[in-house]
């Protein structure tokens, strides 16, 4: 093709064509823009499917990391709600020497904390991406707002419920004789005589209940957002294979 464009400019000289000459420069030089546009264009087209292949891996991994949060909750939210009907009964006295005695349950009901933590590994790759149009920009900020919103609910809940429920134990650990007994020896009849008697007893465990109940609310409202968002990832998803 240049040994052709080549042929063409030599004949035009030898045959002193120069206005002919100059046409065909300038055709010849506009097809020579016109051909770097294009590669140019083409690149551009390359980098935009390539950034859009990688944000979408991001977004995949960030559907997972959400649905394996899900996951865990189906198995916690469930331990919450046990743990507060339990001690619902245990502050309303709706319990015998008999049924501490032989229900270990309720021991375990405030002697333990079901811990979350919110995934967000995926998220934090995000954030050193780009946005490719205004749909990405939009969800991605959607997506920051979330876990900017659950991070700070949620850790502050947790927190909260766990200072609770520390709180119990030193003081039982400090102060009641059945504790121990109730930990190394899993004999709950000291527990049971303390429970059913002391009203500070079952101040601590109104007030650890509380902090659960929050604590649950504010994880079912996670579960249920993160829901709603995994959709909308979707649905940018597809739009982008288009």
């Amino acid at each position: 093709m240049i040994k052709f464009f080549r042929k063409v400019r030599q004949k035009l000289l030898s045959e002193n064509k120069f206005s002919k000459y100059l046409l065909y420069a300038i055709g010849e030089i506009v097809l020579v823009v016109i051909g770097i546009l294009i590669a140019l264009q083409i690149n551009n087209w390359n980098n935009i499917e390539e950034r859009k292949g990688e944000i979408t891996e991001i977004y995949l991994s960030i559907i997972d990391e959400l649905e394996s949060d899900n996951q865990k909750l189906e198995l916690i939210l469930p331990e919450f709600e046990w743990k507060t009907n339990v001690m619902r009964r245990i502050i309303t006295n709706d319990l015998s020497i008999e049924n501490w005695v032989t229900n270990d349950s309720l021991f375990d009901s405030f002697n333990s904390f079901p811990d979350f933590q919110i995934g967000q590994e995926r998220f934090q790759l995000l954030k050193t991406k780009v946005a490719i149009n205004e749909t990405t920009r939009e969800l991605n900020n959607k997506i920051a707002d979330f876990y900017k919103k659950h991070n700070t609910d949620i850790s502050i809940i947790t927190s909260e419920a766990n200072m609770s429920y520390h709180r119990n134990i030193e003081y039982w650990e400090e102060n009641e004789p059945w504790f121990g007994i109730a930990i190394v020896e899993r004999d709950f009849k000291q527990l049971g005589e303390y429970a059913i008697k002391s009203s500070i007893f079952k101040n601590k465990i109104t007030w650890y209940r509380i902090m659960l109940i929050r604590l649950k609310n504010s994880l079912k409202i996670y579960q249920n957002d993160s829901q709603e968002l995994i959709g909308e990832i979707r649905s940018v998803i597809e739009e982008l294979k288009n």
